[in-house]
This record gives C-alpha cells, structure tokens and sequence, in this order.
C-alpha cells in the first residue's frame, strides 16, 4: 500500500510531564484553503481546512529541523474532498472532483471511509459524508480527532519529501511515524501553536485519542495484514511525539527503536471469542483463577529478584473496598487484608467497555459501537491493584495521589510485556486485542471516581506510565 497512498490507520481497513492546554485565546477565522470539491455547508470540510492550515504552518517551522535546513516545500497535488456515500453506493468517482487524482483513478474504493496522502501525485484526499468514519468520530470525540487525522497525513508528505519511501520501509513503520508527527503536532496546538484549535485542552487532547483508539484497524488476519499496528502501537507512536518532538519522529534512528505488538488471532477459537476470556472467570475469587495466580506468581517471582518477599493478592467481591479508598468507590486495594475489591457492577461495566466501528459495507456508513467485551480492560484494573500491592508491600510507598496510580499503571505495563510474548513464563497469554482494551481502560474506565480516580492524571499521561513499564521492565516504575 506504501507504494500508492499512505493511509492513515483510522480508515479501517515515560510519566513525562505535560504541558497545561488551557486556552487563553480565541481561535483564529476559518481557513479557506484551495480544496476541490469542498463542501462550504460540510462542518467537517471546514475542521478539515482549518487543521491543514496550521499543520502546514507548524511544519514550515519545524521542517528546517528535520531536513538539514531545508524549506518545506508545499502540497503540489492539491486538496480532495469526497463526498464517500457517493462514491459507495455508485461504485464510481462520478460527479466527485478527483478525475485527476492519481490514487483515486488506481482504485477508487480507497475513498470511502478515509483520508489519504498520495505519494503517487503529492495529494491528500479525504472522505466527508456525514455519516462516514470520521465524521462520526468527529461528533463523538470531538474536532481535534480530525485535526489529528490530518496530522498523521501530513506526515506521510513530509516523508515523501524527506525521502523516507526511498528504502521501502514497511508500512507499518511509515504509519508510525506519521503517528509520532500527530503527537508532537499535538503537543504545538497544547501549546496555542495552532491558531484555529487555540482552544485545546489536555482534555481534548485524551477525547482525540480516544477516537483515535476507536478508529483502529481490526485485528489482522494473517501477518501479511499487518499495516499501521494496533491502537496500543499507534497511541505509543502518538505518545513519544507528543513528549519528545518532531526531531525525534524522523530521526535515523526512529524505526530502530519501535517495537509492535499487532499480531494475528493464534487460532480459530480465539478469534471466534474476540480473545475474550468469559467474564465469570476473570472475576472467579477462588484460588483457581488463572489471571490472580498468574499475577502472584510474576510479582513473587519480582519480589525474589531484590531480596523481597511478596504476599500473593486475593480478589473479592463487594460493594466498596474494606478500605484504601473512598467509601464511594467500588474497585480499589486494600492494604489491610491484601486483597482487591471490585463491585460486580462496575466489574461487568469495565468488561464491556470497548469501543469499536461497525461498517455498512453497501454504502460505508459507520455506527460507532460502545460496550464491547473487553477482558483486559478489567484485567487492567486488577493488575494495577496488584501494581498497590507491590507499592504498599515491596516499598512501603503511599497508595494515594498521582504518583501511586501512575506507578500502578507503570508495573501494569511491565506485567502485560511479561505475558505478551510467544511462550509466557507462567502460560498465561495476551490476546492480539488485549493492549487495546488495557489502552482503552487507561483513558476512560480508570479514572472514573467508582474505580481508581483520575488523581489529576490525564489519559495521556495514563498511556505513557504504562508504555514507560511495557518498554522499560518493572524497575523503572
């Protein structure tokens, strides 16, 4: 696909510290940019413009940095938007302004659903029926999706301009890449860098991400599927640009230092069940549950490592905490008897938390789905309990604030890189969709005030404890 158009992820197919988003000025006047085919009535055209016009902005700036000096040169194959439902129910480009598009004469299907840079022509197209992905994305999570959508394609054309498609990297680092762009395109408009989202907070910014995670590719079929990565891969991708910048995103060095966790189902079973253990058997609070055994056999054995010994951790069902946490919440640890409290009701909400795209493949119309199973998600929330456990036990740490939930979501990420490897020490396995449900837990079940709370932590900040434990082991938690 890399050869033709490079398609941002979303079309189906470190606790650093974060800079403060609260606007204090007004957003710049719509940008009104040469785009065929506009729509002037399309709210989605005008979020479309006003965001390619301060991505360009911002990479006029920064390009020099990446390029050895050089100027950016501008969009020489001009602006597309779509009308998708169109192009879908008559199977054709007729009546839409992409006659002279070079991808959309090579495959006109690629519209429906998308925004695309051509490598083939220097373009970007996109996809604006009201109904169609990011439209919808849009209504839900809110503009700045868009905005980030638009991010990741503008950093395809810098790539081409770089020369990056030159050695024929595989696509999935190319995505990535431009996934890293969106961040630290991201990170600007945080700052009132970009003139027409000055009203972005960091608030926003975790909606954005959500929408980007809702957008995600499905699970590949086979290997040979595997394009952008997993919303675990993207959002990490998103994370490190945001925190380290666009000299980081296209340093030499850049696609070296990834690692991907998207991967095929490994059998038809699992696949059929979603990689989804039964929900009574995650919340089974015998000593026969194979998630807490396996949680006290990696920490025991972490415990060991230092000289330290670790008490294994129960789970139990009831209405809140016997304490540890306020009378109000219903999942927490509890340092006095050692074990984690979850109520049934938000055990099952946190299952089924999911958030997933069902498509109208006769005319490309998406209902976004909330409420899909979701093991890990709660599997999330039990492991950073253990995470308390090994806080209040192993280091005699406190359990309250921000420092206590991100270090719990850190050693979380440490355990889940423990099992997500072909023959896990203890035989307990992550799903290919697993990262994605923790990932999803991270930015929206977590920091509910009936869970763990959001501590003055943001999502973003949330996903970038747990990849700073994924990527660097338990002790640098």
């Amino acid at each position: 696909m890399a050869s033709l158009a490079a398609v941002t992820a979303l079309a189906l197919t470190g606790c650093n510290a974060v800079v403060d988003g609260t606007p204090t000025l007004a957003n710049a006047p719509d940008a009104k940019l040469s785009v065929k085919g506009v729509d002037s009535t399309s709210s989605f055209d005008r979020v479309a413009q006003n965001a390619l016009a301060d991505i360009e902005s911002f990479w006029r700036t920064s390009y020099p940095k990446v390029s050895g000096g050089k100027q950016l040169e501008p969009i020489k194959g001009g602006l597309y938007s779509v009308d998708g439902l169109k192009v879908a129910e008559n199977r054709s480009a007729d009546g839409q302004p992409v006659e002279d598009n070079a991808c959309a004469e090579r495959s006109i299907g690629f519209l429906v659903d998308n925004a695309a840079y051509c490598r083939l022509d220097d373009s970007i197209v996109w996809d604006r029926a009201p109904k169609h992905l990011f439209a919808e994305l849009a209504k839900k999570y809110g503009d700045f999706v868009v905005a980030l959508i638009f991010a990741h394609e503008f950093g395809h054309a810098v790539q081409e301009r770089l020369g990056v498609f030159d050695d024929d990297p595989k696509t999935i680092y190319t995505e990535s890449q431009a996934d890293c762009a969106a961040g630290a395109w991201a990170k600007a408009a945080t700052q009132q860098r970009a003139p027409h989202f000055r009203d972005i907070t960091l608030a926003k910014v975790d909606d954005a991400l959500e929408g980007f995670l809702n957008g995600r590719d499905s699970t590949p079929e086979n290997i040979d599927d595997i394009s952008h990565g997993n919303g675990f891969d993207r959002l990490s991708a998103v994370a490190d640009g945001f925190d380290k910048g666009v000299t980081y995103c296209y340093s030499d060095g850049y696609f070296s230092s990834r690692t991907f966790t998207e991967r095929p189902y490994n059998s038809p079973e699992d696949e059929a069940s979603g990689g989804n253990t039964a929900f009574a058997k995650v919340v089974d609070t015998s000593a026969n549950n194979p998630f807490v055994k396996d949680l006290n056999r990696f920490w025991t054995s972490a415990a060991q490592s230092i000289g330290k010994t670790f008490k294994p951790v129960k789970i139990a069902q009831a209405a809140h905490p016997k304490c540890g946490a306020d009378a109000s919440t219903e999942f927490g640890y509890c340092p006095d008897d050692n074990t984690v409290y979850f109520s049934t009701a938000l055990a099952q909400r946190t299952y089924n938390s999911l958030p997933d795209v069902d498509v109208d493949r006769q005319n490309g119309n998406v209902t976004l789905l909330s409420n899909q199973p979701a093991d890990f998600a709660l599997g999330t929330m039990f492991s950073i309990g253990w995470g308390f456990a090994v806080r209040h036990q192993l280091f005699s740490r406190s359990l309250d604030g921000a420092a206590a939930l991100q270090a719990g979501i850190c050693y979380t990420g440490a355990y889940a890189k423990d099992i997500n490897v072909e023959d896990p020490p203890g035989g307990f396995l992550l799903s290919p969709a697993d990262l994605d449900e923790g990932v999803a837990a991270l930015l929206d079940e977590v920091p509910q005030d009936s869970a763990f709370g959001a501590r003055d932590t943001t999502g973003l900040q949330r996903i970038q404890s747990f990849i700073k434990g994924y990527k660097g082991g338990k002790s640098v938690c």
